[in-house]
Order: structure tokens, then C-alpha cells, then sequence
């Protein structure tokens, strides 16, 4: 039986607020975590604040905020990598929520490859940019630099 858009939205909306029922918790824990880093340690990535070097991420947020002001070239400079995660998330978007798979095969195969691109990518960004240009800087304020082993 064919679904009509009515229903799919419906059906969809329906899930996606289970969805967000059952990982309330953890989207709790994960809010928290990141409102104590920035008001104590004065940053929001683990990676940075523990060992002062980016991490392959470093600069999605950033990216995502100007792709929102609709600052494409911007958010490209910034992190490329930003329209294939957007890409991951509307195709699981659409396959969790509209075609109710819960295999989410295509959904795995791109976040793998979206992955692997982004390590490639980081190690090349390390290589040519490290340690002047943003957000491929040392951070010396760290964790593993204030710990002093005797």
C-alpha cells in the first residue's frame, strides 16, 4: 500500500520524537559535557583540551554555522567536510525516517567513507597548515601539558 506525504510525515515525526525520547539521557550527558568544557576549560573539543592539537573535526561547527548564514565559501574554507555531513544527514534523515529502515546500510557506507576522507583530509591539513592557520594551530593551554610526571 502506497503511503501518502501526509503519512509519511506523520509516520516520520512519530519516530523521530521516539528516537528522541529513548536518547534523552545521553543527549542530556552530551549537552552538559559540553557546557562544563566551554565555561571551565574554555573550549568544546575533547581532543584539543586534553592534548592541544586539533582533531579531524575541528572546525565543522563553524563550518555548519556559516553554511546556516548561507556563507557556502566560507563554510568550505573552513571545513569541506561540511556538505557531506550534511549530505549523511539528510540521507539518514530519509532513511530512518522515511523509508523506516532499521539497517541503515547506506547511511553506514557513507559515514565510513565520510570518515576515512576526513582522516585523509586532517592528515593533509596537518601537513600544510599546522601550526599557523586556524583551526590547525597547537593550543599550549592542555591538559597533558599541565600534568607534570615525576
Amino acid at each position: 500500500m502506497k503511503r501518502s506525504l501526509r503519512q509519511i510525515l506523520s509516520d516520520g515525526f512519530q519516530l523521530f520524537y521516539q528516537d528522541i525520547k529513548s536518547a534523552r539521557w545521553a543527549i542530556m550527558l552530551v549537552v552538559a559535557c559540553f557546557a562544563f568544557l566551554k565555561k571551565f576549560l574554555r573550549g568544546l573539543c575533547p581532543m584539543v583540551l586534553l592534548t592541544g592539537f586539533p582533531c579531524p573535526g575541528c572546525g565543522l561547527t563553524r563550518a555548519g554555522f556559516r553554511v546556516l548564514r548561507l556563507d557556502f565559501a566560507g563554510a568550505w574554507r573552513i571545513h569541506p567536510f561540511i556538505f557531506a555531513v550534511i549530505l549523511l544527514a539528510v540521507v539518514f534523515g530519509i532513511e530512518r525516517y522515511v523509508q523506516k529502515s532499521r539497517r541503515m546500510t547506506v547511511t553506514k557506507w557513507c559515514g565510513i567513507v565520510i570518515i576515512i576522507g576526513m582522516v585523509i583530509f586532517y592528515i593533509w591539513r596537518l601537513y600544510i597548515f599546522f601550526p599557523e592557520v586556524p583551526p590547525m594551530t597547537y593550543y599550549h593551554r592542555n591538559l597533558l601539558t599541565g600534568l607534570h610526571f615525576y
